[in-house]
């Protein structure tokens, strides 16, 4: 038979096993919420960067449907220069530190888009355009 005295003292350690219980369920959730906390930053990252792709490739479409309209691959200075500062604009359609350049040869255009995000990683975006009429 047990007595009051052992009845009091086995409350008293089962009290103490909750806090500690609870404590280490805190830990659990905190560890937890960090982790997903650390998940939604890579995640907008990736969306930043993907966004940043996608201009890049929209600025070269556009001038490359210029280069259709005009039907050739030697566009004026003027067109070149107004497209380049789109492409340098981060505020508008541009890219931040973006440079945009056309090489050609032999009836063919090389589109290449080069910008450096605010994480400093250079990046490049190409594409060719080669016109046959």
């Amino acid at each position: 038979m047990t007595t009051t005295s052992e009845r009091r003292l086995g409350r008293r350690r089962a009290r103490g096993m909750t806090l500690i219980e609870v404590l280490c369920a805190i830990v659990i959730m905190t560890v937890g919420l960090l982790g997903l906390m650390t998940l939604m930053a890579r995640a907008s990252q990736a969306t930043g960067s993907t966004d940043d792709n996608q201009r890049a490739a929209t600025l070269a479409n556009e001038i490359a449907s210029e280069m259709w309209l005009q039907r050739t691959v030697s566009l004026p200075s003027a067109t070149v220069t107004a497209w380049n500062a789109r492409v340098a604009d981060p505020t508008g359609m541009g890219l931040p530190g973006g440079v945009g350049a056309i090489t050609t040869a032999n009836n063919v255009a090389r589109i290449t888009i080069t910008w450096t995000p605010p994480d400093g990683t250079p990046h490049r975006y190409f594409t060719d355009v080669r016109l046959t009429y």
